[in-house]
């Protein structure tokens, strides 16, 4: 288990106990997410991704966003962050819109909505959401919950 935050700090928990690793930056990191292979990826302020495990780190790419991911997990084999611009996918070594994406795009009206991101215990379906709707992907589709846009006054 990961935690990070300002200052470029990072801690691992190896299921006794905590210590602070090295980390190539200062700058503050926001998310930290695992993927299923072991590699874990860490977002800073400016959405800038990094790649790594312990000791070994790099800057897999750069963003320059002016606001940092707020949330990412690792869901059906991929990488996805979110902020209040919407959803991104990792693809290659890029993080490219969700709408845009190569593979399973997020659909419009879903990507409006999606500011968090939380997978099930299971890893079988990621939930999305946001100040004006919510929806659910289940690894093949994606179901749009609610949408505060088609709710009335």
């Amino acid at each position: 288990m990961y935690a990070v935050g300002d200052a470029g700090t990072v801690w691992h928990f190896d299921g006794k106990r905590w210590q602070q690793i090295p980390f190539p930056t200062n700058v503050p990191l926001y998310t930290v997410a695992c993927g299923e292979n072991g590699d874990v990826y860490m977002t800073d302020i400016r959405g800038n991704l990094w790649k790594g495990g312990g000791a070994k780190w790099s800057l897999l790419c750069e963003m320059d966003q002016s606001l940092p991911f707020k949330d990412a997990a690792w869901f059906n084999g991929r990488l996805w962050c979110a902020n209040d611009y919407g959803m991104y996918v990792l693809e290659g070594e890029k993080l490219v819109a969700a709408h845009t994406a190569r593979i399973d795009p997020i659909p419009n009206e879903v990507a409006l909505h999606s500011h968090r991101i939380d997978v099930s215990p299971d890893g079988k379906q990621m939930l999305v959401c946001g100040g004006d709707g919510a929806a659910l992907h289940d690894g093949k589709k994606w179901n749009l919950l609610f949408s505060g846009m088609s709710l009335g006054d």
